[in-house]
């Protein structure tokens, strides 16, 4: 299926949106006088966009792809699994080994949607999971709507409003974003509750803004953090406004207090959780040159007046010659999913003819949503203002985050707002008396940017491809400006603002949703439900050899490199325990010896440090490694340091699977302790065997050892002196016992001991904090085995071990907190 077909079903559902909507302008017009039949309107409008807006991806089976599906679709499938097994899904072990899964702001676990219809649903779909992603918008752009009610827009100007929110620029283009749409679909909502809270002095809207924001919040990533920062700002602004100010915040202050403390309290633990990741991470300080390249390039800006300007609406292969990394290699970290910024052609033209050359943009409520918009405006484009480089360097939490484009969403929120003002203006007050000096200029300036972006085109050869993209849409503009400028009473010009509504509503559904930026056949993710063909047959063989080969000795785990973008993380979907998976944020010891790579679609990304040279070195068989599965012969792996001894399983074309000989059990003993420093190996890069066998193990000197495991380590010879042992010492030392799993789930799992001697046990899952170890149900330390693993000391006898993921206790979240407070030192 190719992309070029949702075009005729996205003309079909225009076609809908256009009459339905034209229809409903004649009743705009009735109601003008009923502010409440006019919410109504506003309401039912605003859905039915919304609604011709899914249908894109409905109609036409095509799915929102990339990160939608590769990543935070494969979370949640594992998210209903968890739930439905009956564990929690705190904790991940079918991604690279284990993750901690409640410390991942991608993993949905605190987005309340996303949990209760995996409460109800152990194997979501493809299309529920772009439902429930699609539904924030529409929250954001109906709690739009009744925001422009309250302040007395029209009901056009309030469609107008939600329709720029919900479609707008980048929120097309950053559709596979997740947790950034999640986030900014709840930002309306709050922001009106907010008003609502100081206004009348709600406390029932303050809690409820609160517990929006906090949901908002801990998204935890850019995106919540500029729109925290606006809410903020915001409330700020409303107090600062008023002709007695203290006696204002006074009145107040209790809401105040109260958002500030409820706040406090709901967000506490995750960002503690979150910190606690990120300093045990992979993710290194991002600098600022680095974040530098992913500023807005200015030449992106003839797409919020022509969206094909620079190709960004054309089909993946064909598509896309404006700034990006081909254009502008070593500079650009971008690409036009990140540049886009259409927001309508009614949106670009009230701007620059109502907003800017008529001068009603800096009116009283208009004004913070301008200064929004040329805050974001500012922060985005990086390099080419002084803005982002300062607030990289002295403000908080900026310096966490790579990408300065991200400042375009907060663009489209202030464009979405002052969309509906402006439109509002022109229907209460017709046209504006325009500033000659500002209108020549503004033109100028437009003209000067849209010829830029066809030079800048040519360099790749579509000089002609962008000017005629450019001359499509001035048809458009001139329609608007006929018919804005030709009624002189407020009913006709209610109808001409409707009309014009339909048109971009119509505009921004048939170019901005299901296109080539957000969408791709379904097929193509298709297996993720409902594997098919060969990709069935992967599946099914390793399903088989993992029943056949696993035991509760044996836990076999999987790797699965360079079958393409949906494999990366289809581990999470059927339960494989694997190595690596997709992420940009892993465990960093883990990541620094076994380096999985972050995205492993493609086989250059795998790297063979010294630490894993191949498959069969001592690392991948601790970690239990049995199944690799490639899309090429492993002889033509590049980067593979050795030879790996391997058993194929099968032989392509689209797979080939190898079985890898004696890989280690899950669990196992060790009588002979040595105490080393984990971080030293780590930083080295280098993986100790202790004595070249399993008799021995290494724990880290931060460790509380017992006085039994001291007296082993002091009364154990070093390598080369096990002569001086006695037979039956060596014997002992040789085989101390048997260990057993007898019950596992994501979170906890038991042990079965039966130890000769007080000895170590080691259990091969990635050592990390808010993991507890109990045997015989008293709680003991939990060691840091052979620098990576989870350890602890057993007595002699028969015991059982539960090793169980509690990272809400206190205990942890005290270690949590005094890691970011810097007192764990």
């Amino acid at each position: 299926m190719s992309l070029q077909s949702p075009a005729r079903a996205a003309s079909r559902g225009a076609s809908v949106l256009f009459a339905s909507q034209t229809r409903l302008a004649g009743l705009w017009r009735s109601v003008a006088a009923s502010p409440r039949a006019g919410l109504a309107i506003a309401l039912l409008a605003v859905t039915l966009v919304w609604t011709a807006a899914w249908m894109q991806w409905w109609l036409n089976d095509l799915v929102v792809p990339w990160d939608s599906k590769n990543q935070f679709y494969a979370f949640f499938r594992f998210l209903a699994s968890a739930i439905h097994s009956g564990a929690t899904p705190f904790w991940n072990p079918y991604h690279y080994s284990g993750h901690p899964s409640i410390a991942d702001p991608q993993s949905l676990i605190f987005q309340p949607p996303f949990l209760i219809w995996a409460w109800f649903d152990p194997e979501p779909s493809l299309f529920a999971f772009d439902f429930l992603v699609f539904c924030h918008l529409l929250v954001g752009g109906l709690a739009i709507a009744i925001h422009g009610h309250r302040i007395g827009w029209p009901a056009a100007a309030s469609v107008l409003a939600a329709t720029v929110f919900m479609l707008g620029g980048v929120v097309a283009g950053r559709m596979n974003h997740v947790g950034i749409i999640t986030a900014y679909g709840l930002f309306p909502l709050a922001l009106l509750l907010l008003d609502i809270a100081l206004d009348r002095r709600s406390i029932l809207s303050a809690i409820g803004f609160t517990l929006t924001a906090v949901l908002l919040a801990i998204g935890r990533t850019q995106e919540p953090m500029l729109l925290s920062a606006i809410l903020v700002a915001y409330a700020l602004t409303k107090v600062a406004v008023q002709e007695r100010p203290l006696a204002y915040l006074g009145r107040r202050l209790h809401l105040f207090v109260l958002m500030a403390l409820l706040g406090a309290a709901l967000m506490v633990v995750p960002i503690l959780l979150t910190a606690q990741l990120a300093s045990f991470s992979n993710r290194p300080a991002v600098d600022l040159e680095t974040a530098l390249t992913s500023s807005w390039f200015p030449v992106n800006l003839a797409t919020f007046f022509a969206p094909d300007a620079l190709g960004s609406l054309q089909p993946s292969a064909t598509g896309d010659w404006g700034p990006s990394h081909g254009t502008r290699p070593g500079i650009d970290s971008t690409d036009r999913s990140f540049n886009y910024l259409f927001a309508g052609t009614l949106t670009a033209l009230l701007l620059l003819w109502h907003g800017l050359a008529g001068g009603r943009i800096f009116a009283s409520g208009r004004r913070v949503f301008a200064i929004v918009a040329l805050a974001g405006l500012a922060y985005a484009l990086g390099r080419y203002t002084p803005v982002f480089p300062f607030l990289f360097e002295h403000v908080p939490g900026v310096s966490r985050f790579r990408r300065p484009v991200g400042g375009l969403f907060i663009v489209v929120i202030g464009l979405a707002y002052l969309a509906g003002f402006l439109l509002a203006d022109y229907v209460r007050r017709g046209l504006p008396r325009l500033n000659r000096v500002v209108a020549i200029g503004l033109g100028l300036g437009t003209a000067g940017v849209l010829a830029w972006a066809i030079q800048f085109s040519a360099h790749s050869g579509k000089g002609w491809e962008s000017a005629l993209a450019i001359a499509k849409v001035a048809p458009i503009y001139v329609a608007l400006i006929v018919l804005l400028a030709w009624p002189k009473t407020a009913r006709l010009r209610l109808a001409a603002a409707s009309l014009a509504v339909v048109v971009t509503g119509g505009e921004l559904v048939l170019r901005n949703a299901g296109s080539s930026l957000n969408a791709e056949p379904r097929a193509w993710y298709a297996f993720l439900e409902k594997p098919a063909g060969r990709d069935a047959g992967i599946i099914a063989t390793l399903t088989r050899e993992l029943k056949k080969h696993g035991s509760r000795a044996t836990r076999p785990r999987v790797e699965i490199v360079g079958l393409g973008g949906p494999w990366q993380n289809a581990a999470m979907v059927y339960g494989f325990e694997a190595t690596n998976g997709y992420n940009p944020l892993r465990i960093g010891p883990y990541d620094r010896l076994v380096s999985p790579g972050e995205s492993p679609y493609t086989v250059l990304h795998r790297q063979f440090p010294t630490s894993f040279p191949s498959y069969s070195c001592d690392l991948s068989k601790l970690l239990g490694l049995e199944y690799i599965v490639l899309d090429r012969p492993i002889e033509q792996m590049p980067h593979l340091a050795q030879r790996s001894v391997v058993e194929t399983v099968m032989a392509g074309p689209r797979a080939w699977i190898y079985r890898l000989p004696d890989p280690s059990p899950r669990v196992a003993l060790a009588s002979a302790v040595r105490v080393a420093d984990a971080d030293a190996f780590i930083e080295a890069g280098s993986f100790p065997r202790v004595n070249g066998t399993h008799q021995e193990v290494m724990v880290d000197d931060d460790d509380e050892l017992s006085q039994q495991a001291t007296a082993n380590q002091q009364a154990t010879p070093r390598q080369g002196t096990a002569s001086a042992l006695t037979p039956a010492m060596q014997a002992l030392m040789r085989s101390p016992g048997k260990a057993e799993i007898t019950a596992w789930r994501p979170d906890r799992i038991e042990v079965a001991v039966d130890a000769r001697v007080s000895t170590v046990l080691t259990l091969h899952e990635p050592w990390y904090p808010g993991w507890e170890v109990e045997v015989d149900g008293v709680r003991k330390p939990l060691l840091r085995s052979d620098v990576l693993f989870r350890g602890v000391e057993v007595p002699a006898g028969a015991s059982k071990v539960v090793f169980a993921y509690r990272p809400l206790s206190l205990e942890n979240l005290k270690a949590a907190l005094d890691g970011l407070l810097g007192r764990d030192e």
